[in-house]
């Protein structure tokens, strides 16, 4: 083992550095915009899916009339009450903020906010004000809702479709005279049974937003 005693001098005489958490890449930060932008987004798609959920429960399994003007008010409340969220949401920030500003030595709250979050909590003050201005917008913009109405309604057909597909696939009934004399039976049995797996499956994935009886 001689080698190995012959190295060690050089270990001894190395310089152990600290590790300098300063080298390290510097995290990115969305700006108020961008942040804003990627909020929108995630709003965009709640709202669809809830849009789409009305029309699963209340036109295909209620035999309701789908009128376009119908959508666009469900559409309408649920970006106000996404609103409404948001702003919520900022109120909260604000308190949060004022408390910390007048008091820094304040304990933290029960989210693990502290003096030292005032930077992050008023970044995020004014990411919710601005969504919740911006859904305000949104709602009585008809070219968008009227956008977002469709493809809720064409999301809505896509998961009919594919749950009838799927369906078939099981069943794999030959077309004879007893599945004529039977048809419109299981067609009944399509819309009460599987239809409404289908609603509540849809609500369940839109969890935790509850927009009440639109």
């Amino acid at each position: 083992m001689w080698f190995w005693n012959r190295d060690r001098p050089r270990e001894r005489g190395r310089a152990h550095v600290p590790f300098d958490e300063s080298t390290l890449p510097r995290t990115k930060f969305l700006t108020v915009a961008e942040a804003v932008e990627e909020g929108l987004l995630l709003t965009e798609y709640a709202s669809r899916m809830a849009v789409k959920n009305r029309f699963l429960i209340r036109v295909l399994a209620g035999h309701e009339p789908w009128e376009l003007a119908r959508g666009q008010g469900i559409a309408r409340d649920i970006l106000q009450s996404l609103a409404r969220e948001s702003d919520t949401d900022a109120d909260n920030l604000d308190r949060l903020i004022e408390k910390f500003s007048d008091n820094p030595a304040s304990a933290r709250d029960a989210h693990g906010y502290s003096y030292d979050d005032l930077p992050n909590m008023t970044h995020r003050r004014d990411v919710s004000r601005e969504v919740a201005r911006r859904l305000r917008e949104q709602s009585v913009d008809e070219a968008f809702l009227i956008e977002l109405v469709s493809t809720a309604r064409r999301d809505a057909w896509r998961e009919v479709a594919s749950n009838i597909e799927h369906t078939l696939d099981l069943e794999n009934i030959p077309v004879d005279a007893d599945y004529l004399k039977h048809r419109d039976h299981r067609m009944r049995r399509l819309i009460a049974e599987d239809l409404a797996a289908l609603s509540a499956r849809s609500t369940e994935e839109l969890a935790p937003a509850e927009y009440g009886d639109l």
